[in-house]
């Protein structure tokens, strides 16, 4: 067998170290009341704790990510729409003044300019309509295609300003009444049952408008299992990485995903042979969550990368020790006698009986 031959082969076998914890969502065409299956939830009320006027939105079919107060005193909601992978963020803001939709205009302006929009394509501010909008859409991301589209739209009234963000990776045309069927829902209105007194007329005021958000760990981490599933895994790790750090500081995913992050960062950078980082990695991973079977075994496949055979024996007893610890949904342990990570200690009588015995194991 040639050194290419053997690469593609070690390549190919080694995508099945990492149970893949990301599937493409579904681009089905489909309204969000029909995608929440019937369900007849009331519109979410996004408020202050003190309560008062607030934004209504129907979330119907959502899970919410995010739900509280920002330090800067800003009300903040995020939420996916698993069905459609369409996700939706609400700010709130209070300013001292009245709020107006020419305030909205001026803040969607400077949105605008800001570089996350001007390296997108398709640009449109619309100020005419009744909700002022600015949409683009991200066609590509290093020459892999995502079509990830983003519309930004803003209400004013009284002394709230509410900016919502909808984002959605693999659109098309077809998705565009999800968009619509979102934004028609929204109301800025007293909580049910408050009544809110009417406000005088007050002085001319500068709103403080703030540039858009950067990507989230989960945005970073979708772009990366795109370049992942590519098989661009130097491309995946720059977008991995800062997912990983802003984990690090702040946590915003749901383990599962977290622990998709820990493993395809990891063998991304297996794949490029930055073995010394694959297990610093995953040994982290294990740290923060040692029953996790996958760490080990993946760690056990860059010992074996290493050409480390205690070690590697080592991680494999741990991980099928944990075997009941997958994933939900997961089909069971990989079988290390398929993988060509550990193809050259076969021949050592020792760790093949131990592979054989933890591969007939049934718990």
């Amino acid at each position: 067998m040639t050194s290419q031959e053997r690469q593609a082969k070690t390549i190919k076998v080694l995508v099945l170290c990492v149970l893949c914890l990301w599937a493409f969502m579904s681009a089905e065409p489909i309204g969000l009341s029909q995608a929440a299956s019937g369900t007849d939830e009331p519109p979410a009320f996004v408020a202050w704790p003190e309560k008062g006027l607030g934004l209504s939105i129907d979330l119907a079919g959502f899970k919410k990510d995010i739900d509280q107060v920002k330090p800067d005193g800003r009300r903040y909601l995020s939420a996916l729409h698993h069905k459609t992978g369409l996700t939706v963020s609400v700010s709130l803001e209070k300013v001292p003044t009245r709020a107006t939709a020419q305030g909205c205009i001026e803040q969607l302006q400077l949105i605008q300019k800001d570089p996350s929009v001007t390296h997108g394509q398709d640009i449109a501010l619309n100020t005419t309509a009744a909700i002022p909008t600015l949409e683009y859409t991200l066609h590509k991301f290093r020459g892999v295609r995502l079509e990830h589209k983003h519309v930004h739209a803003c209400l004013a009234q009284d002394n709230v300003y509410a900016d919502i963000h909808l984002s959605k990776a693999h659109y098309t045309t077809a998705d565009a009444p999800l968009f619509q069927s979102i934004l028609k829902t929204i109301r800025l209105q007293p909580e049910p049952s408050t009544i809110i007194q009417a406000t005088l007329p007050a002085p001319p005021r500068t709103i403080p408008i703030h540039p858009p958000a950067p990507p989230t760990s989960k945005e970073l981490l979708e772009i990366g299992n795109v370049l992942y599933r590519q098989n661009k895994f130097a491309q995946a790790i720059p977008p991995y990485s800062k997912a990983l750090d802003l984990e690090t500081a702040e946590p915003q995913l749901d383990r599962t995903l977290w622990r998709a992050l820990i493993d395809h960062l990891g063998m991304a950078y297996v794949m490029t042979g930055r073995l010394k980082e694959a297990r610093a990695l995953f040994e982290q991973g294990i740290q923060a969550d040692p029953a996790y079977p996958i760490f080990h075994y993946n760690l056990a496949c860059t010992f074996a990368e290493l050409n480390e055979l205690d070690h590697a024996m080592q991680s494999l007893k741990i991980a099928f020790r944990h075997r009941k610890n997958l994933n939900p949904g997961d089909k069971g342990m990989p079988d290390p006698r398929q993988n060509s990570s550990f193809e050259r200690f076969m021949k050592h009588e020792t760790f093949r009986n131990l592979v054989n015995d933890l591969t007939a194991a049934k718990s």
